[in-house]
């Protein structure tokens, strides 16, 4: 064999060489996770207010409504079949004004290192009460 036929040999095995290699499959992970993922879960939550202290457990699951919803039920010991639907952006969560029984609920959290916080208000319709808590799993 001549010189020029093996330098061709040698480019054309380095060519597929590396039409091989650039076509290998790398495995990816790809994580996707929604803000309000990190909310959803069963929470043992504490709140307080002018009317004392109130202990329960609170379970949070995503909405099908729309991708950025949760619902909390059981909030403020309202009942397991009672929810109040919430927005998640980031790290906070907007409660939507939601009417159980004769009380209206409407607040805000946020979560942080796996704690969630509350700051909300519940209408009778005849008082306001204003009331913190939180929640941890």
């Amino acid at each position: 064999m001549n010189s020029k036929k093996i330098i061709r040999s040698v480019l054309f095995f380095a060519a597929i060489t590396l039409f091989l290699i650039a076509c290998t499959k790398t495995d990816t992970v790809t994580t996707s996770t929604s803000d309000r993922d990190k909310f959803v879960g069963t929470w043992i939550a504490t709140t307080t207010g002018p009317s004392g202290q109130l202990n329960f457990t609170l379970t949070i699951t995503a909405s099908n409504s729309a991708p950025d919803q949760i619902l909390l039920r059981n909030f403020d010991l309202t009942g397991n079949t009672a929810y109040i639907a919430a927005s998640v952006s980031g790290v906070n969560l907007t409660m939507q004004s939601t009417l159980i029984g004769s009380d209206r609920y409407d607040g805000s959290g946020s979560i942080a290192s796996n704690i969630i916080t509350f700051n909300y208000t519940v209408d009778d319709g005849q008082t306001i009460e204003t009331r913190t808590g939180t929640a941890h799993k």
